[in-house]
């Protein structure tokens, strides 16, 4: 099995911190040696539709919330949802299926951990909280890369941005992603009984994409170019660093901002900040700085690029 510092949410409404468990092993091949035997996901575009409203009561039964200051977010607890996967054998096998299945937090180019929420995403959303007025995220275009859960891109929707959201796996964005923006399009209704979303708001200010970021730039199926580029642990396997680079280049404004959250180092996997800061260094078409940093247990950092 391998793992590295994935979170699993507590029933309190906290995003919990990690437990320090760290196993390095992965069926005696190293991470880098299984990616360049796979082939990577191609890119699609995965288009809501009103068929989530069936279930999204379950949903918000599943969910917790928290408030990041004057933002209130609200996601499900993904691993009701997982649960549920991996007991209904009647279903298709499916990616997420196949990493219950082998207890895994990882499959490289089959499953990238996208149903997990990270440490280093609460880092990003209190950060944000505490240093960026909510006014700054209206109408901006926003690109939360690497989304699994998706809360760094809903905090930008529910601050008025239109938000695209890309994950490796199509069965996250379709399981887990867009049922936690729907959950976060409730309105008041005159009737307290009744939930009413809106989900015309969720077609009108968001787009779902899958796949490998490579092939998803080089598709054209997105041509929209991003002021804001959030992202959160993406950077752990360091063979995939310089396409999360390209990535970031080719779909950032000239004039934009990118945030990465990050830990300092990803024991049994190879990547770390610092290892991607030399990498931003040689590839001379960023600047970054450090914008957070946190040294409890395994070090934790936000950095901030901008194109030269």
């Amino acid at each position: 099995m391998f793992k590295f510092d994935f979170k699993i949410e507590s029933e309190t409404g906290d995003i919990p911190l990690e437990n320090g468990e760290v196993s390095t092993e992965c069926k005696g091949i190293t991470v880098a040696e299984e990616c360049s035997n796979k082939d990577w996901y191609k890119s699609e575009e995965i288009k809501p539709t009103e068929d989530i409203l069936e279930n999204i009561d379950i949903c918000k039964l599943n969910s917790l919330s928290k408030d990041y200051k004057s933002v209130a977010l609200r996601y499900m607890v993904s691993g009701f949802l997982l649960e549920d996967i991996k007991n209904n054998e009647g279903d298709e096998v499916t990616d997420l299926k196949k990493a219950e299945e082998n207890h895994s937090d990882l499959i490289p180019a089959v499953y990238e951990g996208g149903a997990k929420i990270w440490e280093c995403t609460d880092d990003l959303l209190m950060y944000f909280a505490e240093n960026i007025s909510t006014s700054e995220w209206k109408d901006k275009y926003v690109l939360d890369l690497g989304c699994g859960s998706g809360l760094l891109g809903i905090y930008a929707f529910n601050n008025g941005a239109k938000v695209t959201f890309h994950d490796y796996n199509k069965d996250v964005l379709e399981n887990i992603t867009i049922p936690n923006v729907v959950l976060n399009t409730l309105q008041q209704s005159d009737d307290d009984d009744e939930d009413i979303y809106d989900f015309e708001k969720l077609l009108e200010k968001t787009r779902y994409f899958s796949g490998d970021w490579e092939k998803w730039c080089s598709s054209q199926i997105c041509d929209k170019l991003y002021d804001i580029i959030v992202t959160s642990e993406t950077i752990y396997n360091p063979d995939n660093q310089q396409k999360l680079l390209n990535c970031l280049h080719d779909k950032l404004k000239v004039d934009g901002k990118v945030y990465v959250a990050a830990k300092t180092y990803y024991f049994g996997v190879g990547g770390g900040l610092r290892q991607f800061e030399q990498l931003i260094e040689k590839d001379k078409r960023f600047t970054f700085k450090s914008l957070w940093l946190s040294t409890e247990g395994v070090n934790r950092e936000i950095l901030e690029l901008r194109k030269k």
